[in-house]
């Protein structure tokens, strides 16, 4: 069972749905994105409210994984770069969250800005934080069209699990390996 944090409408819990994850709670402030949340996952609890004011020990226990995208202004190449210094950084609760539900495992996404520049220091820190709560950690930038996705985006991925280190697959698709696959080839003509 998992917690998604910043749930948004569920795309990441969509996702690990499909990898047999069962999501038992997830945290979006935004009443809109819970409205579609709830469609799909109408067996989560959700909370509707700030992060910032959750007790997360309650979880403890009850969830094995953590996992979410904090939101990802502060790191954006296209914004202020401001990381910490800016109060839309909620890193520090998805940290507070590992600590307080100790989860055997925990996936954090973001923009690749996040480990590039002066934001660099600022992830060696979060993932040293990580390591000190007693997690294996491995982080990865991704492109998901090299995965099959017919998108170009990518995303960092910070995966912690407490027995093992995860290790990020490789590439499926791409020049040498199977074609990328384009919205023509998912969507109907």
């Amino acid at each position: 069972p998992g917690i998604d944090i910043f749930a948004s409408a569920g795309g990441l819990t969509l996702g690990l749905k499909q990898a047999r994850v069962q999501t038992i709670a997830a945290v979006e402030i935004e009443t809109y994105r819970v409205q579609t949340f709830a469609r799909h996952t109408p067996s989560a609890e959700i909370l509707n409210v700030d992060v910032q004011s959750i007790d997360f020990k309650r979880f403890r226990g009850k969830a094995e994984l953590v996992y979410g995208g904090p939101p990802c202004q502060p790191f954006s190449s296209g914004g202020q770069q401001r990381a910490q210094r800016d109060e839309r950084d909620m890193i520090p609760s998805f940290l507070r969250a590992l600590e307080e539900v100790k989860p055997s495992a925990f996936l954090m996404e973001n923009v690749p800005g996040l480990v590039t520049g002066e934001r660099r220091e600022y992830f060696r820190a979060v993932l040293e934080h990580c390591r000190a709560l007693g997690f294996r950690v491995a982080w990865s930038v991704v492109h998901a069209i090299e995965y099959g996705v017919p998108q170009k985006r990518r995303r960092l991925f910070v995966v912690g699990m407490r027995k093992r280190e995860f290790v990020f697959p490789t590439p499926t698709h791409g020049p040498g390996k199977l074609p990328f696959v384009t919205v023509g080839d998912v969507l109907p003509s």
